[in-house]
């Protein structure tokens, strides 16, 4: 499928003096989860205070237990932001606090090293969603700025439905550049702590279980700058391999999840057959996952045989991605 659309579109730059008065336009919560990244926190941070087109927003700051100066940076730069200190590093999971600290109807999720594309992309999303009131989350394209790699190309291709004007409904959670209807995001359990890493991939099934939508609209747009610090080679491969056993064995009923594990299983062979620089990565995140598996077996509620069904184009994706 050929893209019609362009997320550098003039509209997705500048607002109209007639939408920046419009008074039903709601409040809205901009997150940021940090962990030891200050300049590029700081970087985030300017963005959404200086170029952000939209009248009526806050800003929080999760702040995962850094050492690096992150804390006195906020606090001393930007006093209009919400800081809330974790108190220790809670992973993805101190997202949560973002949703019980938030008073906007829709809050983003940025990480420290994301930022809005375009300085009314914002608006833009605000007012897809206030368009389209059954979308509960909605995922913008993710571009990597300092390569030019597009991460979300061709995702559309995964959809459940949707077209290029309302979106593609599918299980499109992009981890720091998502947008929830808060009201939604707070029925669901939230991000799993024992989830570091695919959490995008957990929490859209969490919503997928409880009758909510994604949806994946690439003509917005975040940029991803993803910051060196603190990634270490092989561990995304790892985490993946891991991950995709436990999010198997959370949601799926044993009698599916089998067959779903037999084919990760076999996926990620013959990724270690080609990548041989990541092949012990591979195998110890299986292993891991197996070995680990046992809690999320014991997760309920597990998919109904019709929600198992409903997601068989989305495997297509899972397989892609195991």
């Amino acid at each position: 499928m050929k893209s019609q659309w362009n997320p550098w579109a003039g509209e997705n730059w500048s607002v109209s003096e007639e939408e920046w008065k419009n008074p039903v336009l709601p409040m809205i919560s901009l997150g940021v989860l940090n962990y030891n990244r200050c300049v590029e926190l700081r970087q985030t941070l300017d963005v959404l205070t200086r170029a952000v087109q939209y009248p009526y927003y806050e800003i929080i700051v999760i702040d995962n237990g850094s050492t690096d100066g992150s804390i006195e940076m906020v606090r001393s730069e930007y006093p209009q932001v919400r800081l809330h200190e974790a108190g220790g590093n809670l992973g993805v999971s101190a997202r949560n606090i973002m949703t019980n600290k938030a008073h906007g109807k829709y809050l983003f999720h940025f990480d420290d090293d994301t930022c809005p594309g375009t300085p009314a992309m914002i608006l833009r999303i605000v007012q897809h969603m206030e368009a389209y009131p059954d979308i509960d989350a909605l995922s913008a394209s993710y571009y990597r700025p300092i390569t030019g790699l597009l991460e979300t190309k061709g995702w559309e291709i995964y959809r459940f439905r949707g077209d290029s004007v309302k979106g593609f409904e599918g299980q499109y959670i992009v981890e720091g550049g998502v947008c929830f209807r808060l009201d939604s995001l707070r029925i669901v359990e939230g991000y799993d702590p024992a989830w570091p890493g695919c959490e995008g991939m957990d929490l859209g099934l969490q919503l997928f279980k409880k009758g909510f939508t994604t949806y994946f609209c690439p003509w917005f747009l975040t940029l991803h700058f993803i910051s060196p610090s603190m990634r270490i080679p092989g561990r995304r491969v790892y985490v993946n391999s891991r991950q995709m056993i436990w999010v198997i064995a959370k949601h799926w009923p044993w009698p599916a999840a089998i067959p779903l594990m037999a084919a990760v299983v076999i996926r990620r062979l013959l990724a270690m057959a080609t990548h041989r620089k990541s092949a012990r990565y591979n195998a110890k995140g299986l292993i891991d996952g197996f070995k680990g598996m046992r809690p999320f077996l014991r997760n309920q509620p597990k998919l109904t045989w019709k929600q198992v069904w409903g997601l068989r184009r989305w495997y297509y994706g899972l397989l892609r991605w195991a």
